[in-house]
């Protein structure tokens, strides 16, 4: 009987746990308690009482971090995690459940985190420091048109990322472009190499060098491509600017680029990303607008659509790993994504992208439209 009057007496505040000020003692037991039943949405409710109260430990910061990770929210939950490190630096379930909400939340804090494992968690997650080959990747492209003159666009990439300790990556792409023009072939192999570094958890810097072997009939135009970027993420949001400088024997291109993002709070996931910027060509300045938005449809689903403005001509996205050097230059351009996760290796992304093409051959009748489909796939060893 006595242990049942206990176990009253323990649970009664969960009623009026908003009305009622609670003592260090009563907030560890409540939020033992509630741990214990999985009630995480009143865990997650009352930890937002007792923070108003100041009522912290190392342990009540854990069992709310693991109340948000178990509900889906992997923001929330790294940071109650990252407050439980504060208490103790050598606790390797803080740094464990870090790491996990870095990974499941899709940070690029991933690896940072990872580096601060302890050597028995590493062997348990089975986490390398060096790793020659992190994932590789691969993709095929088809563009169409209505216009005689131009043969449709055929592209195609492999990549391998190499991971070089917890802070540096590289990531190495071969790449082929081809069309006709007026019976006129162009080809195009490339070679991309981007670095990345994490100097803390909250900046990060990217350097690339984009190599073309451009080809058009008998004519060599090589061109080279030297991208640079810093990059913030700060929890849900996150911040880069870029600069990057396009030469060939014809012109050169400087291109700059503010981008800014957020990922909403909800089950749905839903992600927006802007970027306005600025190209300085042949003595002209120019701008582009450029939207990206996101969501996961279901656990391994998600759709992503994205729409640019302004005149693309010698334009660089994703880090410089795509050129838009064709010799017709895309004036409108939008797409929508599908990327499936099949398991925890294998990635499978399917692409339809509308462009309003301006054909450089003419001066009547200039615009066209393509229509491109493209499938890549992601191995993740």
């Amino acid at each position: 009987m006595r242990r049942y009057l206990v176990i009253f007496f323990l649970t009664m505040p969960l009623f009026c746990i908003s009305q009622t000020k609670l003592n260090f003692s009563q907030a560890d037991s409540l939020t033992y308690q509630l741990y214990l039943k999985g009630d995480w949405k009143k865990l997650i409710s009352l930890s937002k009482d007792l923070a108003v109260q100041n009522i912290e430990s190392k342990l009540i910061r854990q069992r709310v971090g693991y109340a948000y990770f178990v509900t889906g929210d992997y923001f929330s939950a790294r940071n109650q995690y990252e407050k439980a490190y504060e208490f103790d630096h050598s606790d390797d379930v803080s740094n464990e459940m870090i790491y996990y909400s870095n990974l499941y939340s899709g940070s690029i804090n991933t690896r940072f985190s990872a580096g601060n494992l302890s050597q028995s968690s590493l062997t348990k997650l089975g986490i390398v420091k060096y790793n020659p080959v992190e994932s590789v990747d691969a993709e095929f492209n088809l563009k169409t048109n209505q216009t005689v003159t131009r043969s449709d666009q055929m592209y195609y990439r492999f990549g391998i990322k190499t991971d070089l300790g917890y802070r540096l990556s590289v990531y190495q792409a071969y790449s082929y472009y081809n069309q006709t023009i007026s019976n006129v072939v162009t080809q195009q192999p490339e070679y991309q190499a981007l670095l990345k570094y994490t100097i803390s958890p909250v900046w990060h810097v990217k350097a690339a060098y984009h190599h073309l072997f451009t080809n058009v009939g008998n004519v060599n135009y090589p061109q080279n491509l030297g991208f640079l970027a810093m990059y913030s993420q700060l929890n849900r949001f996150n911040f880069e600017v870029n600069t990057s400088i396009l030469s060939s024997s014809l012109s050169t291109t400087n291109q700059f680029g503010f981008h800014a993002g957020a990922i909403l709070p909800g089950m749905y996931r839903i992600y927006l990303n802007s970027a306005v910027i600025g190209i300085y060509e042949n003595a002209a300045f120019r701008t582009i607008f450029a939207e990206t938005a996101g969501l996961k449809c279901t656990k391994n689903l998600w759709a992503e659509g994205n729409l640019t403005l302004g005149n693309l001509k010698n334009y660089n996205s994703n880090d410089a790993l795509y050129v838009f050097n064709s010799a017709d230059p895309s004036l409108f351009r939008t797409g929508f994504s599908l990327i499936y996760y099949l398991g925890k290796h294998l990635t499978i992304i399917g692409n339809f992208t509308f462009d309003q093409q301006e054909n450089s051959s003419v001066t009547i009748n200039k615009y066209y439209y393509q229509y491109s489909y493209s499938g890549g796939l992601k191995w993740k060893l």
